[in-house]
């Protein structure tokens, strides 16, 4: 990093650095449940474990609910030996949620980005749900919340920025990759926010984490990112709409280690469209100094076309919406734009 890109660092994550981060932790005391006719509720932890029922009476919660503590589901359950226990209830949620799906032709999966919580999205949530026909009968709309951790601070957007990135990554891999396992011959539609993209990425391809996070992960969470299972080829007709991306062009790529070099990533013949936003005015995706949306967790892909086109070579199935002249990267500013509607309706989804 040369003098300049040093300076701007310094710059960037001194603004951000004034207070302590918050577990998004969910307020019911059975997180991951079905409600009628046609809803799901599915909550994971930093490491994508889904919370069990009872949990605050069980596992406890976070002092302070601070980001910086140790705490996990898989960690507290393994250090006081409740492990099979934690698994058995996530066997049977997967299962009721599968048994649930199947009649259903089509499931709406809903993700939202870092810095977030759950009172903070379920009314984003419920405005898409409310705006897009569906069937009861037919469709499934599962509304997924992971730990994008929340910060009180004015300044909130760049400190829990590193932890998050790997947080979601987690949450893709180890979270939404089983709720795609357990559904077969679906039309899937996949809306995301933010880092929320990673979390899609992370269920249809296979994350490279950082090194350090993954030795913390297994040695401090209990939880071996060398034992992720793969995505089953359910034959599921899988659409990922991403809005503002806060992503980059290496969440597509892996390092051949017999060539050393970076090549892209080949994803599942269920993924059928990947359609994204890119806006060269969101402040969030370009980190405020332009030259960083590539750098510190790339977010260029949300912000420069030509990131967009670099995939475009590669993945004939990506196409993209122009959202420049917005400024907001707020998940609400981006569902309440026209352009939104518009990307359902190329998607074949009815809207009203």
């Amino acid at each position: 990093m040369n003098k300049r890109y040093f300076l701007y660092f310094v710059i960037f994550i001194g603004l951000f650095t004034s207070c302590g981060l918050i577990h998004n932790l969910p307020d019911s005391t059975s997180p991951n449940t079905g409600a009628d006719p046609n809803l799901w509720y599915s909550f994971v932890d930093q490491n994508g474990n889904f919370y069990p029922d009872n949990w605050k009476k069980n596992y406890g919660i976070p002092s302070n609910k601070a980001a910086r503590d140790p705490y996990s589901l898989m960690k507290i359950a393994s250090d006081r030996g409740d492990r099979e226990q934690l698994l058995a209830f996530e066997r049977g949620n997967m299962l009721r949620l599968s048994k649930r799906i199947a009649p259903k032709k089509r499931v709406f999966i809903l993700i939202h980005g870092f810095n977030a919580d759950e009172e903070s999205v379920v009314k984003q949530y419920k405005y898409i749900a409310d705006h897009i026909v569906t069937n009861p009968k037919t469709d499934e709309i599962i509304r997924f919340y992971w730990d994008g951790l929340r910060s009180t601070s004015p300044f909130r957007s760049a400190k829990n920025w590193f932890s998050a990135a790997s947080f979601s990554q987690m949450a893709g891999e180890f979270g939404l990759r089983r709720i795609l396992n357990n559904m077969a011959d679906k039309d899937v539609y996949i809306i995301s926010h933010s880092r929320g993209a990673s979390v899609v990425m992370s269920a249809i391809s296979n994350p490279e984490y950082n090194s350090s996070f993954s030795a913390q992960a297994k040695d401090i969470h209990k939880v071996d990112i060398e034992r992720a299972k793969p995505l089953l080829e359910n034959k599921n007709r899988i659409t990922c709409i991403m809005l503002a991306p806060a992503i980059g062009l290496s969440e597509f790529q892996y390092t051949d280690t017999t060539s050393n070099t970076k090549k892209f990533v080949e994803l599942s013949s269920q993924v059928k469209k990947v359609h994204i936003t890119i806006n060269g005015t969101d402040k969030m995706l370009k980190k405020f100094f332009g030259f960083l949306s590539n750098k510190l967790n790339p977010t260029d892909l949300g912000y420069k076309e030509e990131s967009f086109n670099a995939l475009k070579k590669n993945y004939t199935i990506f196409s993209m919406t122009d959202f420049t002249g917005m400024s907001s990267h707020d998940f609400s500013r981006y569902i309440r734009d026209p352009k939104f509607k518009q990307m359902l309706r190329e998607e074949s989804i009815q809207v009203q």
